[in-house]
């Protein structure tokens, strides 16, 4: 490259130079979908969590797998950790499984795996009909990960108490595994008694507590298409399910004092600069929505300084060491696609 950046990395590099919004080696990376997840994943950078350059020319960093009728990668979520970047994904509409790999530089992906979390012995009624929007997660008190997702049973959507207009009933599930290679069965982690989906938790640095920030899957007039707060302890696991306290009310979304027009889903939850970062995806106006708040009791809209990529969907905005993005110091392959 004779001393100087590949052409793709140019505009990516420019923007993160030095900035007192993160630390030295710190970049926010926004993993994202288009269309229906059957391109692949793809990424995006910033400095200042306000505007994010795409990386790899824009194209995908990862391949879908080649499953039978499970070959989507619909809501990446990715954390870093301890040198290695860890991906699920939600990889079909229906059916019993989500997908897993990991990569040491985002640009070299391990061989994905399929996780089955409901294990085949369970009786019909207890199979998921579907296994959504899966969220990783690094639990520091039992130094494991664990994935949120979202599954409607045959039981559940029999049970009669909150079926939607598309006859689904969703519950929050959870497993937890240590390398990515054996995962625990499911276990129901949070059920308010309505449906919901995509679940997200961050530690809170002020308090012995988990946030959680989930989307409330009622029509409108019932309170949906928003997202909510609530609580968790810090050991999920002492006592199971975990006492999660009452939803608050609507932070954005209809009957919500922000953006109330929109219906909103797939929210991004970070700790910096001293505040709360919620990112999420306005599904219906086609854009992306960003509040901030410094004690998750008033937020503030700043959707309007987002610069983000073209008909990006559903993803996860994360912290990494800027060292650590392929993408970024040249181990990628500009114009390539990701590889397995």
């Amino acid at each position: 490259m004779n001393g100087m950046p590949a052409p793709s990395l140019v505009p990516a590099l420019l923007l993160l130079a030095a900035s007192p919004a993160v630390a030295d080696d710190e970049v926010l990376v926004l993993s994202y979908f288009r269309g229906n997840g059957e391109a692949g994943v793809y990424l995006a950078a910033s400095a200042d969590g306000h505007r994010f350059v795409p990386l790899n020319d824009d194209q995908p960093v990862f391949s879908p797998p080649d499953w039978p009728k499970q070959s989507l990668t619909r809501d990446p979520s990715i954390l870093h950790h301890e040198g290695r970047f860890h991906m699920v994904w939600t990889s079909n509409w229906e059916g019993r499984v989500f997908g897993y790999a990991s990569s040491p530089d985002l640009v070299e992906w391990s061989e994905p795996v399929r996780v089955r979390p409901f294990p085949e012995s369970l009786p019909p009624e207890d199979q998921p009909q579907n296994v959504w929007a899966p969220e990783i997660h690094h639990d520091p008190l039992h130094d494991d990960f664990f994935i949120l997702f979202s599954s409607t049973t045959p039981r559940e959507l029999g049970d009669g108490d909150s079926p939607t207009p598309h006859d689904l009933d969703h519950r929050t599930y959870v497993v937890r595994t240590r390398d990515g290679n054996e995962f625990s069965d499911a276990r129901l982690f949070y059920d308010p008694g309505f449906s919901v989906i995509d679940p997200v938790l961050r530690r809170d640095p002020a308090g012995d507590r988990w946030v959680m920030v989930i989307k409330h899957e009622l029509p409108p007039e019932d309170g949906g298409k928003t997202l909510r707060l609530a609580f968790a302890p810090a050991d999920l696991e002492k006592d199971f399910p975990p006492p999660v306290t009452k939803l608050s009310e609507p932070i954005v979304g209809p009957g919500s004092p922000i953006r109330p027009g929109e219906k909103v889903e797939g929210p991004s939850l970070l700790r910096r600069d001293g505040r709360w970062w919620l990112y999420c995806d306005a599904f219906t106006n086609h854009h992306y929505t960003l509040v901030t708040s410094a004690d998750l009791e008033t937020w503030r809209d700043e959707t309007d300084r987002l610069e983000m990529p073209d008909h990006l969907r559903h993803g996860t905005v994360f912290a990494a060491p800027r060292s650590a993005v392929g993408w970024l110091n040249g181990a990628g392959e500009p114009g390539k696609e990701g590889r397995r």
